[in-house]
């Protein structure tokens, strides 16, 4: 018995050790710094899945590294700290390339055909005039500041408009906060885009899209679906099939201007309209994944905390106009300009609570800078978390919520920060296409929220909910949602508008330059 547990210490201690050495022997003398753990190998990949993004805050604070390696079955991951050296890896678009993302994406999460992806992925992925790098020119005049992006705005503002309407009629509900949320969010996105036949209007299809949503990561890393997302594989098919119907009867027409450049920019690479359906999910998945967890923690933010609702409530408060008839009047598109203090909030709620990793994948072997190695098919990982609390940018409060950190009225020196340190929708040549419409929405439901109704937590004390940090998502989810009481402040009638916007919420740096 002895000699058996002496070989299994044995085996062990030799294992442990060929690993170690394994480690460093793949290292090239150029590459950054490799951090192993206490098992090299397998602590990384425990810690990349079990803590998502706060397991880079973790190791950032543990070894105080620019960038470094970790060691993890299969190709070197490559996690950057420093806001200097990722402004410096993003220079190497081509090389260190975000499209291999897209085209896996397109291939294991949205299931485009093979010749759909030889259209995609072919020699010109890389390319600017390639279909995944054009994209964004492309679809720019339905997203950005003007007439695309007001259509948008108006839609959902009028959904949003007609839900507080119904919610309103009944004095006072009780809701799961996430769960109305993510309603709210999704149910417009999807009016706004779709139009007059939108066909998410169905319960049973945004049944369908949130069990979707639920193993878009299991089949985005295609590691055994069929088995650990069976029932994401299933709902994906009735999505296809859904938007498939909807695009070949031509409803996309009718659609917004943002979805009629999406089809065609399908069209100008000879995608057909089954790709087109299937490519399709991959921008509903675009608008809403992210946009409804953020849009939960403002909500959570504004409510929970008294000084920040006192001051939010306040500012809406003053956009509200009564009639002579005694309906109340807002025009939402005077958020912008009107209230600074709940777009700070927001932005804030941005830095505090994302949990975003942007990702590159390295295209051939890259030296940046003269300093660090970086090995062909290696994986670049970003992390928002990391950069936003990072002290040296945004000073000793980095770690605190501050819904006046962004307020350009703030002198004080610890509020003071680059501007390009805030990644909240991305960084350099990377940048959600929908930043503008997102903020616009969650700044829209927000603000209606305050002038109509009181929200109180079940059991009477707002408690910050336990999160679940998914590797998938920009923001928690929770562990369990909030109980909440939503109670209308008057029986009076609103009148709800969004007029002509040209600016946009222009709050990340390539916005502001």
């Amino acid at each position: 018995m002895p000699s058996l547990l002496l070989l299994s210490v044995g085996v062990v201690a030799a294992t442990y050790i060929f690993l170690l050495g394994l480690a460093f022997f793949l290292q090239h003398p150029k590459e950054p710094t490799p951090v192993v753990g206490s098992i090299p190998f397998i602590s990384p990949l425990l810690g990349m899945l079990l803590g998502g993004g706060r397991y880079y805050v973790h190791l950032r604070d543990k070894y105080h590294l620019p960038i470094y390696t970790l060691r993890v079955p299969g190709p070197p991951i490559y996690v950057v700290n420093s806001l200097q050296t990722i402004q410096r890896i993003d220079r190497h678009i081509s090389t260190v390339a975000f499209s291999p993302i897209q085209a896996q994406a397109c291939k294991n999460a949205m299931a485009v055909s093979k010749s759909g992806m030889a259209k995609i992925a072919d020699d010109k992925r890389l390319s600017d005039d390639g279909y995944l790098r054009s994209f964004s020119r492309s679809i720019a005049a339905g997203t950005s500041p003007g007439p695309g992006l007001n259509e948008l705005s108006r839609a959902a503002v009028g959904d949003f408009a007609a839900s507080m309407d119904r919610l309103a009629s009944k004095g006072r509900s009780t809701v799961k906060l996430f769960d109305w949320v993510r309603h709210e969010i999704f149910a417009a996105t999807t009016d706004a885009t779709y139009g007059a036949h939108n066909p998410f209007r169905e319960t049973e299809n945004e049944r369908a899209w949130f069990q979707y949503e639920s193993g878009i990561m299991a089949l985005l890393m295609g590691f055994f679906p069929s088995l650990i997302a069976r029932r994401s594989l299933k709902a994906r098919e009735s999505l296809v099939s859904i938007l498939n119907r909807y695009l070949r009867g031509n409803h996309f027409l009718e659609g917004s201007l943002f979805l009629q450049l999406r089809q065609k920019h399908d069209h100008a690479f000879g995608l057909d309209m089954d790709d087109s359906a299937h490519v399709e999910i991959g921008q509903i998945a675009a608008g809403v994944v992210n946009t409804a967890p953020s849009a939960f923690w403002m909500v959570w933010q504004v409510f929970s905390d008294a000084a920040v609702l006192a001051d939010c409530q306040k500012e809406v408060s003053q956009l509200v106009q009564i009639g002579p008839d005694g309906v109340c009047s807002i025009d939402l598109a005077q958020v912008r300009t009107h209230c600074p203090l709940l777009v700070s909030t927001w932005q804030e709620v941005l830095r505090f609570h994302g949990i975003s990793v942007a990702a590159r994948i390295v295209q051939e072997d890259t030296l940046v800078d003269d300093q660090y190695f970086l090995k062909s098919g290696g994986v670049v990982l970003m992390p928002n978390a990391v950069i936003h609390s990072d002290e040296s940018l945004w000073g000793p409060t980095a770690r605190q919520f501050n819904h006046k950190r962004f307020l350009k009225t703030e002198k004080d020196k610890s509020h003071r920060y680059p501007v390009a340190a805030f990644r909240g929708f991305g960084g350099g040549h990377v940048l959600c296409p929908g930043r503008h419409f997102a903020s616009t929405e969650v700044l829209a439901l927000v603000a209606l929220l305050l002038v109509r109704f009181d929200i109180h937590p079940i059991g009477g004390k707002w408690a910050e909910p336990a999160k679940h940090n998914a590797m998938d998502r920009a923001f928690p989810l929770l562990k369990k949602d909030v109980g909440v009481e939503m109670i209308s402040k008057s029986d009076q009638k609103w009148h709800v508008t969004f007029s002509d916007d040209a600016s946009g919420i222009n709050i990340i740096a390539e916005d502001l330059e």
